[in-house]
């Protein structure tokens, strides 16, 4: 992994951090986000996903430290009938997940604006100076 790519990823995982601290929906936003400025890159959308991943599981440890998050997963494990660290990895799973698809769609959809022909120049209606051929607005007819 290069200097910069790690970079960047800690980077989009702080953005993911904030995102997440105004609402879970923010982080498909800031994915897509994104995804749109790196539509060039090709590992843009992993490494959207990978920051995501990163970002809740700091969020995670943040969690633990604070409070007893181990009695939350063990209790959520009983409901869903698996280990705790099967929530640990859906809770994981989901950013990851969610930012890796808003970056591809967004990165298509900047693909597709970015494609778009732009409209033809408008061409100046031709207005004729005697008014030939046009039927006459004085009530004259013939």
């Amino acid at each position: 992994m290069t200097r910069q790519l790690a970079l960047r990823t800690v980077l989009v995982a702080a953005a993911f951090v904030f995102a997440t601290l105004v609402s879970w929906w923010a982080v498909p936003l800031a994915a897509a986000a994104f995804g749109a400025m790196t539509r060039r890159d090709r590992g843009g959308p992993v490494v959207t996903g990978v920051a995501a991943i990163l970002a809740w599981a700091a969020l995670l440890v943040w969690d633990a430290w604070q409070g007893p998050v181990g009695v939350m997963a063990s209790t959520l494990g009983g409901v869903l009938r698996m280990r705790p660290v099967g929530v640990y990895g859906l809770t994981l799973a989901f950013p990851g997940l969610l930012a890796v698809c808003a970056a591809i769609v967004a990165r298509a959809v900047a693909d597709m604006l970015a494609q778009r022909p732009s409209p033809p120049a408008e061409v100046p209606a031709h207005t004729p100076a005697t008014g030939a051929g046009l039927p006459s607005s004085s009530g004259d007819s013939a």
